[in-house]
C-alpha cells in the first residue's frame, strides 16, 4: 500500500510543479537612444496543447525494468488519477479493468504495450499509459 502512496504523491508532485505559477512582471528600463532596431518576428509556437513531460514512456519502460514496485506505483497511480478525474468531472469511464485483474497484470500488459511502440518513447508516459489502458481494457459497450 505503501507503494501506491508514493505513487500518487510523485503524481501530485507533478500535477504541483507543472501548474502555471505566477511571476512579477520584469522591471523595464528606458532604453539607450540608438539606431532604430527592427521588430524581431515572434517565434512559432507549437501546434496542439503542450503536455509537460516529467516522465516520457521511455524512462517508464526503463523503470519497469529495474524496479518493479516504483513501476506498478507510476502505472496503477496514473490508472487511479484518469479514474479519479473523470469520476469528479462526471464523465464516464474510457478503460475497464475486469474484476478480479491483478494489479501487476495490468502493469505487466501495460508496459508490454509500450514496448512494443519504442516510437512513442519521448511522449508523456501518463499519455502513453492513457493510450494502453484504453486499448488493452475497453470499457463494455
Amino acid at each position: 500500500m505503501a507503494f501506491l502512496q508514493i505513487g500518487a504523491a510523485m503524481l501530485l508532485a507533478v500535477a504541483v510543479q507543472s501548474a502555471p505559477q505566477s511571476r512579477p512582471a520584469p522591471a523595464r528600463t528606458a532604453p539607450a537612444r540608438s539606431a532604430p532596431q527592427q521588430a524581431q518576428p515572434a517565434p512559432a509556437r507549437p501546434q496542439g496543447p503542450v503536455i509537460p513531460t516529467r516522465v516520457t514512456a521511455r524512462v517508464l519502460v526503463g523503470l519497469c525494468g529495474s524496479d518493479k514496485g516504483a513501476c506498478l506505483a507510476y502505472v496503477l497511480g496514473a490508472a487511479d488519477a484518469y479514474t479519479s478525474a473523470l469520476t469528479a468531472a462526471g464523465r464516464p469511464q474510457i478503460f475497464c479493468f475486469p474484476a478480479g485483474t491483478a494489479n501487476q497484470a495490468i502493469a505487466d500488459s501495460a508496459v508490454q504495450f509500450l514496448r512494443a511502440r519504442p516510437q512513442e518513447g519521448g511522449s508523456n508516459a501518463g499519455l502513453a499509459l492513457l493510450g494502453a489502458f484504453t486499448t488493452i481494457y475497453p470499457c463494455p459497450r
